[in-house]
């Protein structure tokens, strides 16, 4: 059981870093609601399952990614946001996730701020 705010986002960043569809929903489980939604500049997600699904999809896509926290979160009643980086075959990549999160440190909400390199194909993840 998540017990803060900083082990809730460690969870959901280290999930990212996972290999299979089960290990997604698994590691993903631990710190999203039921009903959360993902949102980035690209694609809007709903629940558990599509999260997972998504982040297998985008693993196909960039095999080699590796996440990280780059900037603790900051937060306070239930709102915050973190910076991330992305490495993917020696290149870095920053974001920025504003998040909302429940009594239980589940993320009900997550607003993902960054840009995507041009060669990845954003439309083999609709």
């Amino acid at each position: 059981m998540i017990t803060s705010v900083e082990k809730m986002i460690e969870q959901y960043v280290s999930a990212w870093n996972e290999n299979n569809l089960e290990a997604y929903k698994s590691e993903f489980k631990k710190c999203w609601a039921t009903n959360a939604v993902y949102i980035d500049p690209y694609s809007e997600i709903n629940g558990l399952d599509e999260l997972a699904h998504f982040a297998y999809k985008s693993l196909e896509i960039m095999p080699t990614r590796k996440f990280s926290i780059l900037e603790k979160p900051e937060f306070h009643h239930s709102f915050g946001k973190y910076v991330w980086e992305v490495e993917i075959s020696g290149k870095t990549n920053i974001g920025y996730d504003y998040f909302e999160f429940n009594s239980n440190f589940e993320i009900t909400r997550l607003i993902s701020f960054f840009k995507l390199a041009e060669d990845y194909p954003l439309e083999r993840l609709s």
